[in-house]
């Protein structure tokens, strides 16, 4: 248990993929928080401002979903309200390309979560995303990102065989994680979750975001003992359940 985040029960509201959303939410649960999942334009802004941090997920766009995202981007930057960016599926469809572009000219976001092919878009370099999947053999100049970092004052995040995390300044490699997870649909979105969960409950926005990347990946690693995908799932949320901050000290926050 992470005291932190267990006494302050940080709202996290999501407007995230339909495929996931359950998962999404069990995970904020997990891990102390509390999920919602508003998604009506008509409430955006009023649940927004209850929330502690907010969550957009690109993962299945809809034009009401599109203005709800846009709207509750805009309201937690006037509220000064943290706010990460998961650009499922960007580079895949120009619809979905050009909406998270939107996105991004639009809001200032405080995290921005992605595998390599979503993060190598954003940069405007030539990728071969195929779905929401990143391409096998993906590979991505982390001085670049480095540098997008530094200059959009957004911590990034590059989740893969080993994560990467910057926010223009400090740097971090995880290796920590199992094949296993990319088995299990939505891992990348309750990363996300978890992110949201530690900056809602106060954590630094650099700290926040390997704590998020790192828990999910010791999760993963925990979670492998078990032999079936089924039971590896359950897994993965007992493990995130019953982390402590010991164990997250196993982190080098600064580490190059």
């Amino acid at each position: 248990m992470l005291p932190i985040i267990h006494d302050k029960k940080p709202l996290i509201h999501h407007l995230t993929n339909t495929v996931t959303i359950n998962d999404c939410a069990n995970m904020t649960l997990a891990l102390g928080g509390s999920p919602v999942m508003a998604e009506d334009v008509l409430e955006v802004e009023e649940m927004v401002g209850l929330a502690d941090a907010v969550v957009i997920n690109t993962g299945t766009l809809h034009p009401a979903i599109r203005e709800a995202q846009l709207l509750a981007g805009k309201t937690a930057n006037r509220l000064g309200k943290p706010i990460i960016l998961d650009p499922v599926g960007t580079g895949a469809t120009t619809l979905r390309t050009n909406f998270i572009n939107e996105l991004m000219h639009d809001i200032q976001f405080t995290v921005i979560k992605g595998n390599a092919s979503e993060i190598k878009t954003l940069l405007g370099q030539a990728t071969t995303t195929k779905g929401v999947d990143v391409a096998e053999g993906e590979s991505l100049d982390l001085q670049a990102v480095h540098t997008f970092a530094a200059q959009t004052k957004q911590v990034i995040v590059v989740t893969g065989p080993i994560d990467y995390v910057t926010d223009g300044s400090r740097q971090c490699r995880l290796d920590v994680g199992t094949k296993r997870l990319g088995q299990v649909t939505g891992t990348g979105c309750m990363t996300a979750s978890l992110i949201a969960t530690f900056l809602g409950a106060g954590y630094d926005r650099f700290e926040a975001a390997v704590y998020g990347t790192y828990l999910m990946g010791k999760a993963g690693e925990l979670a492998d003992r078990q032999a079936g995908i089924g039971d590896f799932r359950t897994g993965l949320f007992n493990a995130v359940s019953l982390m402590t901050e010991e164990m997250l000290q196993e982190v080098q926050i600064d580490g190059n």
